[in-house]
């Protein structure tokens, strides 16, 4: 894989770092897991308890990750990404890859990700801006003024609580949509497999993620968080 990345063009280069970088931040998203504000509707909204129920049990969690993309524009480039995913309440979350190189880890660190849904009010303003009966959707927006995200769609099954699709929007005007496939791991629910589509002004990319090997409710070291 290395050979043939150096032998890209430096636009090239460009154009898959930034595709991958989307597509990592899609990874880390899935690892942890997951009206009006003021009126606070989201929180009673039955689609919003049931995910607050699936991941008020799991602590802190590590998973094997790994990612595939796929770059659909010229040049075509296939990369795939392997590494682990870390977890540990409220709300420290990261994803630490395998031998990536150098040009991406500092896009890696700036990856787009999706906070816990205990977390959401804290970090988001939310509305509920869809649901169809056996769906609901939920339209995040960074409190943080300075946050590389614009906004946040993501889809819970009403039943049960599952975040079947989570849409980014980044302030650079890059996108990353996927969908969420769930598993059981000691008896909770965990994301297992992502797929979606990731595009911005160079690129357009197909990602797949699996997530394997969970542990749940282990420790989870301080130095695991801290800035790479």
């Amino acid at each position: 894989m290395a050979p043939s990345l150096v032998r890209q063009s430096s636009t090239a280069r460009r154009q898959a770092f930034s595709s991958v970088s989307a597509a990592l931040g899609a990874a880390f998203v899935v690892a942890f897991l997951l009206g009006a504000d003021a009126a606070g509707e989201f929180r009673t909204n039955a689609a919003y308890q049931h995910m607050l129920a699936i991941q008020r049990g799991v602590h802190s969690s590590i998973a094997d990750i790994e990612v595939h993309t796929k770059m659909k524009s010229f040049p075509p480039l296939s990369l795939t990404f392997r590494g682990h995913s870390y977890f540990r309440a409220p709300d420290k979350q990261t994803v630490i890859f395998d031998d990536i190189p150098g040009p991406l880890k500092g896009m890696v660190k700036d990856s787009p990700s999706i906070e816990p849904a205990a977390m959401w009010e804290r970090y988001y303003h939310v509305t509920i801006v869809g649901d169809d009966g056996s769906a609901t959707t939920f339209h995040l927006v960074p409190r943080e003024s300075s946050s590389p995200l614009a906004s946040i769609e993501v889809t819970l099954d009403d039943t049960t609580g599952y975040m079947t699709q989570v849409h980014f929007v980044n302030a650079n005007g890059s996108e990353t949509a996927t969908q969420q496939t769930y598993g059981q791991a000691d008896g909770h629910a965990v994301i297992i497999s992502q797929t979606g589509q990731s595009h911005g002004a160079n690129y357009k990319a197909d990602i797949t993620t699996t997530f394997s090997n969970y542990q749940i409710n282990v420790p989870v070291p301080d130095s695991v968080f801290a800035p790479q």
